[in-house]
């Protein structure tokens, strides 16, 4: 927590140093870093008997991106396990307890990672500019593990599609602030819990991933 909040601090100060004019180039290759923020559908999901919400979550996030050309780039988003929190928010009736588990009781709780590899277009990065805006598509792939709690589910790794969209601003030619957003299809499916009901059901993500930090182009 404290290197995100440090990475924060450096991304505000970034946007306030005189921006300078970046070119891209074939070859080009930029680390970034920051704050990520995961945020799943605000829909509640029904899991058939019941529905869940799952809550927000933020990390240590790394991207790294390799131009292959003036304007086109892969990237590559990584970052250190996210942890969320799944809740009911409907009452859940439990045969084998006998009872209904309230709204709003804690079920289970999950970690994930979804690296996430892009396409990405840089329609001003052959022009000389301080502001780099992209846009991207790509695969995302979700594993989860470490699920605890009363459900105790076992959930099913995802794939899906991924969109992005961002802005570099540049304050030298090598440094550079970095705002990004992803728009993630994450669907899973519990394969296993001691909570019958609830096994089979699907459960949708489909998170907004937000990041703020700084970056460097060698």
């Amino acid at each position: 927590m404290k290197m995100m909040k440090t990475l924060l601090a450096a991304a505000v100060v970034a946007a306030s140093v005189p921006a300078m004019a970046a070119t891209y180039q074939a070859g080009d290759i930029m680390v970034k870093a920051g704050a990520i923020t995961v945020q799943p559908t605000n829909d509640a999901t029904d899991i058939g008997a019941s529905f869940v919400e799952i809550s927000n979550n933020t990390q240590l996030g790394i991207t790294g991106t390799y131009m292959f050309h003036s304007k086109w780039g892969v990237e590559v988003l990584a970052a250190t396990p996210f942890e969320h929190n799944i809740n009911l928010s409907s009452d859940l009736p439990v045969a084998a307890l006998g009872a209904t588990v309230p709204k709003g009781t804690n079920v289970a709780s999950t970690k994930h990672l979804p690296p996430t590899v892009s396409m990405q277009f840089y329609p001003l990065g052959d022009q000389e500019s301080s502001v780099q805006p992209y846009v991207g598509l790509g695969i995302n792939y979700t594993t989860f593990f470490s699920e605890e709690g009363v459900a105790n589910p076992t959930l099913k790794d995802s794939w899906g599609l991924a969109y992005s969209a961002g802005v570099n601003v540049h304050f030298s030619d090598n440094w550079m602030a970095n705002v990004a957003v992803w728009k993630m299809d994450i669907d899973t499916k519990i394969e296993k819990s001691p909570v019958a009901e609830v096994v089979g059901q699907n459960v949708t993500i489909d998170p907004t991933v937000f990041l703020v930090g700084v970056g460097y182009k060698f």
